[in-house]
Parts: structure tokens; C-alpha cells; sequence
């Protein structure tokens, strides 16, 4: 199964100190095996600069290094198709406080089939996607 990992579900797996830390740290203990977490390289960019932010380099680069040993996550480079249908999405909806990475993950979730995401933002279901935990 694939799922889509967000930057707060990602954030809340790595930063003890999370509010939903128990939750994400549940999910993972519970999930399949076979379970792919795909995330994009601006999701990956973003966790690390808010755990830079929130918890110090140490704690970030350390996240970052295991996001990247780990085989069940897949990071998706965004191309110039998925930054223009973005850049789209983020003018278009003017009325909406999707960020632009939120923007780049919804168009990666549509070109890949995936309809739901690990998060604990509400913008995925603003997005019509299904959200665990």
C-alpha cells in the first residue's frame, strides 16, 4: 500500500516533543511492512527545516539521514510538470491557505494514484484525500 507522508506526519514521527508524537509513532508501529511511504523532495526539505526550527540540526539532520536509509520511503523529485500544475493550484485557489508544497503533493498524489496520505493536516482533506492515522 501506498501512502503519501506529510510534513506534520513526519514532523510528529521524529520530534518527541509533538503533540501527535504517540499517534505517529503508533501508526508506524502498526502499519504493514510492505506499506511505501512516498513523500516528495519538498516535503523532505520542509521536515527538516521545522525540525531545525523546532528542535535544533541535530535532531533535524539525524531525521533526515534516517528518512533517507529508510527503503519504505520513496522521494519523488518534483519536475517542472508538477512545480507548473502547482504553481496552478496555488493561484487558482485564492481562497485557500494551501502552501505551495501542499500544492506540489497534491498534484504528485494525482499523477502517482495515491488518494491517501499520512497527515495531520486538514488541507489533505480540503484536498478530498483520505488521512490516517
Amino acid at each position: 500500500m501506498e501512502l503519501f507522508a506529510d510534513t506534520s506526519f513526519l514532523v510528529a514521527f521524529y520530534n518527541k516533543r509533538d503533540k501527535n508524537h504517540a499517534k505517529a509513532r503508533n501508526f508506524i508501529s502498526g502499519a504493514d511492512d510492505r506499506s511505501l511511504f512516498v513523500i516528495s523532495d519538498y516535503i523532505f526539505d520542509e521536515v527538516l527545516t521545522v525540525l531545525l526550527v523546532r528542535s535544533g540540526k541535530f535532531l533535524s539532520a539525524q531525521a533526515g539521514q534516517m528518512i533517507l536509509d529508510d527503503e519504505r520511503i520513496h522521494i519523488f523529485q518534483t519536475d517542472e510538470a508538477v512545480f507548473e500544475k502547482a504553481w496552478l493550484i496555488y493561484r487558482t485557489f485564492k481562497d485557500k491557505e494551501w502552501s505551495f508544497t501542499d500544492c506540489t503533493s497534491y498534484v504528485l498524489m494525482k499523477n502517482l494514484s495515491i488518494n491517501t496520505g499520512v497527515s495531520f493536516d486538514e488541507h489533505f482533506k480540503q484536498f478530498g484525500f483520505k488521512t490516517l492515522p
